[in-house]
């Protein structure tokens, strides 16, 4: 206690010492002093929230503090260590989750509802209500009755504490809405789905989970609960606007985030931490040019660093590296203490999509060993993630770019397993592992594929990239029946404008749309125009108008083949011509007689 009263007499004694250095100088407007207790109670605040002070709670007759009569369950589970034989009343979260999941009756008030505070803004709003109450019996409806007095106020840890041990509906309602405005917290929508059925009111609550699970339904409830919005206390509305106004910048609904910003004044903003912060991401949304770097002073303050990190990115703007690989840490190691029941699904957007240049190969690893990642739907970000890092490495012309991608195919393990392309990339990588004289690599790569196709299709790949024609002969040669090999064969033979190679290896070759117009497209970037007329007309032919189109170009920039001097038609031709026969006949000529 004694520290605490050091705090704010420290406090007391330095706005003293400030407004005696000019005693000449008069407070410029009666908003100056009318402003002083606000900005007392946000120190208070913050070192209610830092940890430096404890809220008061009602006192008994004998002055004794009656948190410390009270039963152990309705103590905040650190200050106290229960008896050994004394049960922890606070249930676990999965027992939590069990009730939550049992059918809400409709009660006759809202658990949400917060007229009675609706005035409260400031710390010694709720000292002076709570006096009426020192001499209450504590009862479960009192102690939800304190809960919703420290959320007008945004002091989420002492409604938490005020809710321990509490397991009826009511009680499961305000932690449930606790849980959902700790920045941390992970919501319940079926419950809050179900509150919001008995109270219209309280759609509100389910908008704004959805938007922290950026479920764009979220925004279009929340714009459908607006005046309730309006109606809550500052605090709860303040803390509520630093969950939605980020979730809205990612959802890009920046003109619902102007309309939020507009149920608070000039001056709650400007006395509030909270709101500025939120302000400032607002107009960075609208392109405002100032707002990037009112947003960069929040990178050195905890509280604010992820979201505005996340948001500078995603407007373009530049942040450190080492800021990034910072916040990607502290993911994490907030990510490895959730249990494996957790969702950190959308938090991974966040940090894959907004964060994305500081989550390499071995981070993508390190956040897919957490148990809180083993959902299918984290396991999808993660791998579709380590899969276009692969991708774009694998495409580079720097080897040790090409090796990095390499290695981190050898370590991916269980992350890649049974996707779709899969094979394909280990078989790629195996291939340039080869043509880079690095069997023992290749070997490793080609271990880990399904089918030895896949690496002899990347083989092919990799000299027809290289324009290694006599090692794409050999691998045709020694594939006989694999389609695919041979039609990279083709495509090779297409960009050398070699006609008797494309005449002998087209021999076979479907005769699908989708390949005809491969070939024809080929044929005119290449511009040796060896593809015969038969596949011009089959590309043609398709039953997609826009193939179609694109076939007929093609066909329009095509010269008209050369004449023979002596009247002989060249082999390689003969089926061309008559195909140009036919159609300057009709496709169904009439028969003379």
């Amino acid at each position: 206690m004694r520290h605490k009263l050091a705090i704010l007499i420290g406090a007391a004694m330095f706005a003293q010492a400030a407004s005696a250095q000019e005693p000449s100088q008069p407070f410029e407007s009666s908003n100056d002093l009318q402003r002083l207790p606000g900005e007392l109670d946000s120190f208070v605040q913050e070192a209610i929230s830092e940890g430096l002070l404890r809220p008061a709670r009602p006192h008994t007759d004998d002055g004794v503090d009656s948190a410390d009569e009270a039963p152990v369950e309705n103590q905040p589970a650190g200050d106290v260590q229960p008896a050994a034989d004394t049960p922890i009343a606070a249930p676990a979260p999965e027992t939590i989750r069990e009730v939550a999941n049992v059918d809400y009756l409709c009660p006759e008030t809202s658990p949400y509802d917060f007229e009675e505070f609706i005035d409260f803004t400031t710390y010694q709003d709720l000292s002076g209500w709570r006096g009426v109450l020192e001499t209450e019996e504590q009862t479960t409806a009192l102690g939800r009755l304190m809960a919703r007095a420290y959320l007008s106020l945004g002091l989420l840890t002492e409604a938490r504490a005020e809710l321990a041990g509490d397991h009826g509906q009511g009680g499961v309602a305000l932690r449930h809405l606790v849980d959902l405005l700790d920045r941390d917290g992970q919501p319940n929508q079926a419950f809050l789905s179900a509150v919001a059925a008995c109270d219209v009111d309280d759609g509100l609550w389910l908008g704004i989970a959805k938007l922290k699970a950026n479920d764009a339904a979220g925004a279009d409830l929340l714009a459908e609960h607006f005046t309730a919005f309006r109606g809550l206390p500052l605090r709860l509305r303040a803390n509520a606007a630093l969950i939605i106004i980020p979730a809205l910048d990612r959802l890009d609904r920046p003109i619902l985030s102007e309309r939020l910003m507009t149920s608070f004044t000039a001056d709650e903003i400007a006395t509030s931490h909270e709101l500025q912060f939120v302000k400032a991401m607002q107009r960075l949304s609208m392109g405002a040019a100032s707002a990037a770097h009112d947003l960069r002073n929040y990178l050195r303050r905890a509280q604010y660093r992820t979201e505005a990190a996340a948001a500078l990115r995603r407007h373009g703007q530049a942040i450190s590296s080492d800021v990034e690989r910072d916040i990607v840490e502290h993911y994490i190691h907030e990510f490895g203490n959730l249990s494996p029941q957790a969702s950190v699904s959308e938090n991974l957007g966040i940090i894959l999509q907004d964060l994305n240049s500081a989550v390499g190969y071995d981070m993508t690893l390190r956040l897919a060993a957490l148990p809180a990642a083993s959902d299918p739907d984290a396991k999808e970000r993660l791998a579709s993630h380590f899969e276009g890092m692969i991708d774009a490495d694998l495409e580079s012309g720097a080897f040790l770019v090409n090796l990095k991608a390499m290695d981190a195919l050898l370590k991916a393990g269980a992350l890649l397993e049974d996707r779709e392309g899969t094979d394909g990339r280990y078989a790629r990588a195996s291939a340039m592992a080869a043509n880079f004289g690095l069997p023992s690599m290749s070997e490793k790569l080609s271990a880990r594929l399904g089918n030895d196709a896949a690496l002899s299709l990347a083989q092919a790949e990799l000299a027809f990239q290289l324009e290694d024609h006599e090692g794409l002969r050999r691998l045709t040669e020694a594939h006989p029946d694999n389609v695919a090999i041979r039609k990279v064969a083709l495509i090779d033979a297409i960009r050398s404008g070699d006609a008797d190679a494309f005449a002998r290896l087209s021999r076979g070759i479907p005769g699908d749309v989708d390949t005809a117009l491969m070939l024809i497209e080929a044929d005119a970037a290449a511009g040796h125009w060896i593809v015969p007329q038969r596949f011009y007309s089959l590309a043609a032919q398709s039953g997609d108008e826009a193939v179609q189109v694109r076939a007929l170009r093609i066909a329009e920039t095509r010269p008209a083949p050369a004449s023979t001097t002596d009247g002989e038609i060249a082999l390689s031709d003969v089926s061309s011509r008559l195909e140009r026969l036919r159609q300057s006949l009709g496709s169904e000529p009439t028969e003379v007689r």
